[in-house]
């Protein structure tokens, strides 16, 4: 609490106690010196109770501690926290920031000053006016000063050092609020440098492939089109547009045209952290690529070719691959069934991407008989597949060893994943052949498998084959064929000499077999003339599978395997042929007597049999044996069959 040296006048005393009671001792404490009696004098120092007395009859009674804890009362308003911390300016490059934590904490503080002035006016005005004295404003905002400067060491602040500068602030606070605290210092002068439209106008601007132009290039045009405007300014330095365009929140706006969407995809995207497999044959992955090699046709042309790979992605073991001119339906058949036969099991989980030859499969069911799930990878994702990682590693590491390397793929930007073009060009007679590439990649390819694995350190194909997965079933020849067997949409007949189909040019001829090895004689016997569809397996025709067809689609009928063929030369036949040509006629006797006993039984049963009506059942031509001695001579040489059988195919 201060008092003037006219409020002292006016409660009776006179400038001579003022003076001397502010040289004794130091008694009076001046809080700022004035003219025309504006010195201000703090009461706690009023010392002599005449003096005190004089003043509180004038003023009204002042409790000097409760006024003191008043002016000290300072509560931080959280309401200015949260506004100062959430404030943005536009700095000089045209850039969006925040206020520094320094200056968030000084904007507080005054806040929370400035709210506890305007308390203790409130109670003290309210106060005088009370007791029928008039407001002092003067007296009070010098008081301010002299409180803020007190509290700087608690509440650091920047508010006015003069009572008059403090009264307009806390006018202009009462008024504005804590948005009159934010010096120029941040954003006051800088704003409005790019109005709302030309920040457009960049954006699309900077962003459209049509003339497509540089920020230097932008900041020149932008200001010739500034002058068209008439609300925009020109611009002093081309930093602005660059600050501006390259904020976090804008860059995504001209980010997917400049540099492409999948660009963008990858950069703005999230992108999700997987656990790879603990065990092998979790899943699989099928992709294709080029193979990185350049080879010299027969024309002596300089060429390439695709190779599909398939790889599990526990161990990064390769399993199965096919090179070919493209990846088509045929590579991709080929590297399953080899991944297939390399594994011995079905895998729980097939991974491929969903374009060319993996959409023809597909839609053939050919997924779903090799794994429980078929998933196609989304497109245009590479990192989605965990093949391209290794393929690009298999590729830097040891495809890359051969002087023919074609370098890895479009997007590698290192020199040392790039082909040597001159050194090619210049040894291009001294190429390898397409042949000779498939056997050096064969090579590399067991290389990477025999390597250690990154993160384990054991070699692939170890990790592989020592891995269990006791949720994946085992595959049999059978299942290969029911897996990579093609089903013929035309049908073909059964007939005694079994069933016969061409494929690519070439006849191929199979009969149904019992487990001995033998023809099947009943299944002929029922199914001469039937028509079955075939399911062929391409890279293994010496069996079959026979299918019929009805509304509900194909249903097995049973597999078939090569026709059994005999030498016709007798001095060219051995002990088989001999022993096969003895069953075979002692076994068509057999059929012909049952199919006699069976048809005679069923016509004496429904009195049609010729004896019945006198007369005689012709006899079956060229068989004297009994029928039992026919059925122990078939059994006899059964074993004999398959063991000859199998040497001989």
């Amino acid at each position: 609490m201060t008092i003037s040296v006219n409020d002292w006048l006016a409660a009776g005393l006179t400038l001579n106690q003022f003076r001397n009671d502010s040289k004794r001792d130091n008694q009076l404490k001046i809080v700022s010196r004035g003219i025309n009696g504006n010195t201000l004098i703090d009461v706690k120092s009023i010392k002599r109770p005449d003096r005190r007395a004089a003043i509180e009859a004038k003023f009204g009674k002042i409790d000097v501690e409760e006024k003191k804890q008043s002016f000290m009362d300072v509560k931080i308003d959280e309401d200015a926290r949260v506004f100062f911390r959430d404030h943005t300016y536009t700095d000089d490059s045209g850039k969006e920031r925040h206020l520094p934590d320094e200056a968030q904490s000084q904007y507080v503080n005054e806040a929370s000053i400035l709210n506890m002035f305007r308390r203790v006016y409130q109670r003290q005005m309210m106060a005088r006016a009370a007791n029928g004295h008039r407001k002092t404003k003067k007296d009070f905002y010098a008081e301010c000063v002299t409180q803020a400067k007190a509290l700087n060491d608690a509440f650091p602040n920047k508010l006015p050092s003069n009572s008059r500068s403090m009264e307009r602030k806390c006018d202009e606070y009462a008024e504005k609020g804590y948005q009159c605290l934010v010096t120029g210092l941040y954003g006051k002068n800088n704003r409005g440098k790019l109005t709302e439209d030309a920040k457009y106008w960049l954006i699309a601007r900077y962003a459209t492939p049509i003339e497509r132009l540089t920020i230097q290039q932008l900041f020149v045009e932008y200001n010739n089109e500034a002058e068209r405007h008439e609300e925009w300014k020109k611009l002093d330095s081309e930093q602005t547009i660059y600050a501006f365009l390259n904020r976090p929140e804008i860059k995504p706006l001209w980010w997917g045209m400049r540099h492409g969407e999948l660009k963008a995809k990858e950069k703005y995207t999230r992108q999700h952290k997987t656990l790879l497999p603990k065990r092998r044959d979790s899943i699989w992955y099928g992709d294709g690529t080029k193979l990185n090699y350049y080879y010299r046709t027969a024309d002596g042309d300089i060429a390439t070719c695709n190779v599909y790979e398939v790889m599990d992605v526990y161990s990064e073991c390769f399993l199965g691959y096919f090179i070919s001119d493209s990846e088509d339906f045929e590579a991709q058949w080929h590297a399953f069934r080899m991944a297939m036969q390399t594994a011995g099991h079905k895998p729980n989980e097939i991974r491929y991407d969903n374009q060319g030859g993996h959409k023809k499969l597909a839609s053939g069911e050919f997924f779903g008989k090799l794994a429980h799930l078929n998933i196609p990878t989304a497109p245009y994702n590479g990192k989605s597949k965990t093949i391209e990682s290794a393929f690009g590693r298999f590729q830097a590491q040891y495809l890359h060893k051969d002087w023919y390397f074609t370098g890895q793929n479009i997007t590698a930007k290192k020199d040392e994943s790039r082909e040597n073009y001159e050194f090619i060009m210049a040894n291009k007679a001294n190429l390898p052949t397409l042949d000779e590439i498939k056997k050096r990649y064969a090579q590399r390819r067991e290389e990477w498998n025999n390597a250690e694995h990154f993160d384990t350190g054991i070699p692939r194909i170890r990790m592989y084959e020592e891995s269990v997965n006791n949720s994946t079933a085992k595959v049999g020849v059978l299942d290969m064929i029911d897996m990579f067997g093609v089903i013929d949409a035309t049908p073909n007949t059964y007939t005694a000499s079994g069933i016969t189909k061409t494929v690519k040019r070439q006849e191929y001829r199979w009969e149904v077999l019992t487990s001995d090895g033998l023809p099947d004689l009943d299944f002929m016997r029922n199914n001469v003339d039937r028509k079955f569809h075939i399911g062929y397996d391409l890279s293994d025709m010496s069996i079959v599978a026979l299918y019929t067809k009805d509304a509900k689609g194909y249903r097995f009928a049973a597999y078939a395997q090569k026709y059994i063929e005999i030498h016709r030369a007798k001095d060219e036949q051995n002990e088989f042929d001999h022993q096969f040509i003895k069953a075979m006629d002692t076994a068509n006797k057999n059929l012909r007597m049952d199919m006699a006993d069976e048809i005679e039984e069923i016509m004496e049963r429904h009195g049609v049999h010729p004896a019945q009506h006198g007369l005689n059942m012709p006899k079956l031509k060229g068989i004297n044996l009994k029928h039992e001695d026919v059925g122990r001579r078939t059994k006899r040489i059964s074993n004999l069959v398959m063991a000859d059988l199998e040497d001989r195919y």
